[in-house]
């Protein structure tokens, strides 16, 4: 009995805590308002019965996780928050690091913490130095917490600042600390990840600190998933387990905002990848021809969110042949909403990111009628297919296959296909892990195989972007893969 006396009084002190830091509400009377007491006299959470406060505090762990999306735990985001706040106090604080003078620097701490195996910067930055020395004799501070108290929009853990002056200015400022590190990290920009923290801030009707806390954890694990290939595959896999697949194919979609057009139509089609290819078909009547446009379609929930990630059928050959990271204009993201997520009649786009539109309509329309269905379908019939190239940048269609695989200790073997190599028919290709870091990641659930493009044949490892040329004997030579009759430890 005694010692659940312990742990209730333990709990209290918590929610003592997530009052004073006002972590979970910006005032102490909102604070009060929600549990009920009255904070506003000289009444203290510490009056509160040690059980009821325990109640109340489990209560409040339960609401904090679901607005979180079940990603935050309190009690160990308090734990490093103390941790952080002890180490400012006596290590950092001294340094006298000024968060508006001294961006340059704390930008340079974040690179040094996001990207793997980083050494500590040789540079005549004195602070920059020390800040980099302190931390590495405490490796279990966490950068999150210490982060926002540097750059004073977390209070130290004992602090008597009292009430939240202008939440939405604090985040307003995390936000372009952010957006000025993504400037100097070009691999960052592949995804927006400061539009989807901007888009689920603004929508938040109880704005806090805990959110801040949460979209800066969000924040640095997926640029550090950007920056390193050993992360990119994290990154992929937590799309992947939430990527959607509702029942969109095998219908056609029409422009809502042009439904009296009747001869331009959309087509989804379902990819082995799980995602979708969609075509948008233009039917010229008078000549008898379809244009088709191509682009490739990913669907998945990024922070409560349903995202639809489109990009250009030209994105495989830049990234194969030119071996070029994909340009802003091939690609685009935005929020998608359906009237139904398991079998939509309604499709509604908004962009998240600004710039060229890559898909031209905003609402899709599952097309309904059996009439003009049928009309569609002959037209297929009996029309020439014409695939349109936009930007005079070559669209080559692609076959991405999965092949059977098995994972050593040291290497991955890829069964070819027979009819890859009539010599060696049954052979398999040796990729060693060591020629990526993100290979060692890769598990026998995920997506392997070979693709072809053209006369080009590639090992494709899906969730880590990675394709290795063995079109013949000189590029399985400098993609550093071996051709072997077996497998072997």
């Amino acid at each position: 009995m005694k010692h659940d006396n312990q742990e209730d009084i333990q709990l209290r002190n918590r929610l003592n805590d997530l009052c004073q830091l006002r972590l979970f509400r910006n005032t102490k009377k909102e604070f009060g308002e929600y549990i009920e007491y009255n904070l506003t006299t000289n009444n203290s959470i510490q009056r509160i019965k040690p059980f009821t406060a325990r109640c109340l505090y489990r209560e409040l762990e339960k609401q904090i996780l679901q607005d979180t999306y079940n990603e935050l735990d309190i009690n160990e985001t308090l734990e490093t928050y103390k941790e952080a706040s002890e180490f400012y106090i006596h290590e950092i604080k001294k340094i006298n690091i000024n968060p508006e003078t001294d961006v340059d620097l704390l930008h340079a701490y974040l690179r040094y913490v996001c990207i793997n195996n980083l050494e500590s910067p040789e540079c005549n930055d004195k602070k920059l130095n020390k800040l980099l020395n302190a931390i590495n004799k405490r490796p279990t501070v966490q950068l999150v917490p210490l982060l926002l108290i540097m750059l004073k929009i977390l209070p130290t853990y004992k602090s008597k600042q009292g009430d939240v002056k202008d939440i939405d200015g604090d985040f307003i400022k995390l936000h372009h600390f952010f957006t000025e590190f993504a400037r100097k990290e070009p691999s960052v920009q592949e995804m927006p990840v400061l539009e989807f923290m901007k888009y689920d801030f603004t929508r938040h009707k109880q704005k806090n600190r805990i959110m801040l806390i949460y979209m800066t954890y969000c924040a640095i694990n997926n640029f550090c998933s950007l920056i390193n290939s050993t992360d990119s595959y994290d990154l992929v896999i937590h799309i992947n387990h939430n990527t959607q697949l509702p029942d969109i194919g095998e219908h056609y979609w029409y422009d809502t905002d042009h439904y009296n057009d009747t001869t331009t139509f959309w087509d989804f089609e379902q990819t082995a990848t799980d995602n979708y290819f969609l075509y948008q078909y233009k039917f010229k009547l008078d000549l008898q021809e379809i244009h088709r446009k191509k682009f490739e379609i990913t669907l998945f929930n990024q922070w409560n969110t349903l995202v639809l990630y489109a990009a250009k059928s030209s994105y495989m050959h830049i990234l194969l042949k030119e071996k070029k990271q994909i340009q802003p204009d091939k690609q685009a993201w935005y929020k998608c909403e359906m009237d139904d997520t398991q079998s939509p009649l309604k499709i509604e786009l908004c962009e998240l990111m600004a710039g060229k539109a890559i898909l031209d309509f905003q609402s899709l329309t599952r097309l309904t009628d059996e009439k003009m269905t049928e009309q569609i379908n002959s037209w297929q019939e009996k029309f020439k297919m014409i695939d349109i190239k936009e930007d005079s940048q070559t669209e080559e269609d692609y076959e991405f296959r999965a092949a059977p695989f098995a994972i050593t200790e040291e290497c991955i073997f890829i069964k070819q296909e027979a009819k890859e190599n009539e010599e060696k028919p049954d052979w398999y290709y040796r990729v060693p892990k060591e020629i990526n870091e993100g290979l060692k990641k890769i598990t026998i659930n995920d997506f392997v195989g070979i693709l072809t493009i053209q006369e080009k044949r590639y090992i494709g490892f899906s969730p880590i972007s990675l394709f290795l040329d063995v079109t013949n004997d000189k590029a399985i030579k400098e993609s550093k893969v071996e051709l072997v009759e077996r497998i072997f430890l």
